[in-house]
Parts: structure tokens; sequence; C-alpha cells
């Protein structure tokens, strides 16, 4: 795609923009806004709502985008529940897009692996269309150019008067070009991203681009679907499409509360494919079990030390792959 049929002007904005009157946004060239919906699991841009409602209001269009961090924990699906949740109810204009500019340490097969499955989760909870922003060195350097990556649209990021360079996935395809990360816009107080888009990034070929929740039909889950941890009390159970809590709880010989404390569920009505549920069998519930929850800036080591226990018994009890990567909100159980 060539900058000549990337012919649509465009800004991605986020909190590092600051208040954006977005009715004199509306009397430049803009027509394309991206708003920073989410990162992790962890945090919700705190003007999403402020943002899109002022450039809706002013006849804009409204895409979002999501910052990925890689790793074992929080899981890609668990990124992508999270990204489309925060979007209920919203009228989306664009391609939801996925913010790739870390390899939490990842290698390049391991990285990509993980971006798909994000993505193909996002299609699945939301029923839109994707497209990977990344910048150009790290589309040469760090992606796994045998992969299905390619697929995906791609909207790059280089800052160049003259046209990105090519790149061994996408080639020199793109339908999106962030040219500038200083440009000067009216309504805009900060320093803003500026972008060329290809009306390749709308969803205009959808009848209906709100998101709302998808009803799935009920079906009792297959034995598959759980396995067991380290812990010989505990089952991790895999939630699969049309599953209920109710139904699990059933299953297990449970409570839907004692699952919903267990596990920290904030609406027991809303679980997704793919979201794990901890099971504590019959006599080892929540209630005679402590569980701490994790704060910013928590390490596993000083959790073990607070709790007069160690690190590798944190790890075993409850089935954490990497001991360096804990997130705030998630449950410890303490033994």
């Amino acid at each position: 795609m060539s900058r000549n049929n990337c012919n649509i002007n465009g800004i991605d904005v986020s909190n590092w923009s600051g208040n954006i009157d977005f009715s004199q946004v509306a009397q430049t060239d803009v027509k394309i806004v991206y708003i920073q919906a989410t990162e992790g699991v962890y945090y919700t841009d705190p003007y999403l709502h402020e943002f899109y409602n002022g450039a809706k209001a002013n006849g804009l269009k409204v895409g979002f985008y999501h910052y990925f961090n890689p790793g074992s924990s929080p899981t890609p699906r668990e990124q992508a529940r999270y990204f489309v949740d925060a979007l209920k109810g919203f009228k989306i204009d664009c391609r939801l897009a996925l913010d790739l500019e870390e390899t939490g340490g990842l290698n390049n097969e391991k990285l990509t692996n993980q971006a798909i499955e994000f993505l193909e989760a996002v299609k699945e909870f939301s029923g839109l269309d994707v497209v990977v922003y990344t910048y150009t060195n790290f589309a040469q350097t760090s992606l796994n150019t045998n992969s299905d990556i390619g697929n995906y649209k791609l909207w790059i990021a280089e800052y160049s008067s003259n046209y990105p360079q090519q790149n061994p996935v996408w080639g020199e395809e793109y339908i999106g070009w962030q040219y500038s990360d200083s440009g000067d816009v009216r309504g805009v107080g900060a320093n803003t991203d500026l972008d060329y888009f290809s009306s390749e990034i709308l969803l205009e070929h959808k009848e209906d681009t709100e998101h709302k929740p998808t009803e799935k039909p009920h079906h009792k889950p297959s034995e598959d679907t759980h396995h067991k941890t380290n812990n010989p009390k505990i089952i991790d159970y895999i939630v699969k499409p049309g599953d209920t809590l109710s139904q699990i709880a059933l299953n297990y010989n449970t409570t839907v509360n004692a699952l919903v404390q267990d596990n920290n569920i904030q609406d027991p009505n809303l679980i997704y494919p793919g979201q794990v549920i901890k099971i504590y069998k019959s006599g080892n519930h929540h209630q005679s079990t402590p569980v701490y929850i994790v704060k910013s800036g928590d390490t596993l080591s000083q959790i073990a030390l607070n709790y007069n226990t160690t690190v590798n018994k944190l790890v075993e009890l409850n089935n954490i792959k990497n001991p360096n990567l804990i997130y705030p909100g998630q449950r410890i159980i303490l033994p």
C-alpha cells in the first residue's frame, strides 16, 4: 500500500495527550482518531470515555488500540478479553489495533504466536477486524517471518518524510503509517502522533460495529477442559464456549459463590472461553484457604517473606510459570 492510497489523515491519542478539544480537531484535516483503551489486564486509559465521546460528538471516526504485554501472565486471551470488555457500548469505526512494541524477553517465534493468539481472541470476542501496529525495526528484527502474522493488516510507525522501509513480514504492504510523533494539531495541547490511513482501516463494511456481549449456546463442558495443578487440592478449569459458572459449579460439586470468591470474578454472568477457573476440591474451598491479592510493586519473594513461606512453595501452590512475573490484582494462594 503506497502513501498515495493512505490518503485519510488521522491521529492517535492517550492519557499523554492531556485534554483535547475535539471540536477544534474536527476543523482540521483529521478524520480518524485512534484512542488507547487498555494495557495488559490492569490499565484502562482514564481518558477513554472522554476522548470517545468528544471524537464521536464532532463526527470523527474512532478506533482503539491495546498496548500488549508479552509473557506468561496475563495471557494473550486474558488481555484480549480485557481490551474488548473495555469497549462495550462503543460504536467502533476502525479495526481494533494490537500495539506491539515489546518482546517481554520472548524469542521471535513465541512472541509472534502470542500476538496471533491475541488477534484471534479479539476477533472472537468482538466480531470485528483487527490490525497490527508496530514500528519498522521491530517488524524487521523481532517477529517470526515464517508465521501467519503477515496475513493481518499492518499499521506501521516510521518517522520519515519518505515511505516506510520494507520489512520481511509485510514487505511494503500497510494500511496505516504513523509518520510523526511530534505533530502540532489544533485542539491538542501536547505533541501528537500523526498518521495516514487507507480506507481499509475502516469497518464500514460491517452492518453493526457496536460491540455487544455475544450470547453463546449452553453445553456441558467436556472432561478435557481441566487439568490438575501442582497442588492436588486444586483443579484449573479452562472455560469453553457455552459454559456458565452455575453449570461449572454443578459439575464440580461446588457453588457459584465459592467460584466467584476463589477467582475474584466481578460478574458471575460474564466468563469467557480460555479463562482459567480455579476449583478447590470438596472440603478445601476458599473459606479455609488464605489468599493474598497482589498490589503494584509486589514481588513473589517479598510476599513469601511476609507470610513466612518460600517462593518455591508459592510457585508450586499457584502453578506460577514465571516467578518474576506477577501482576496487580492477581490472587496468590498462601500455604
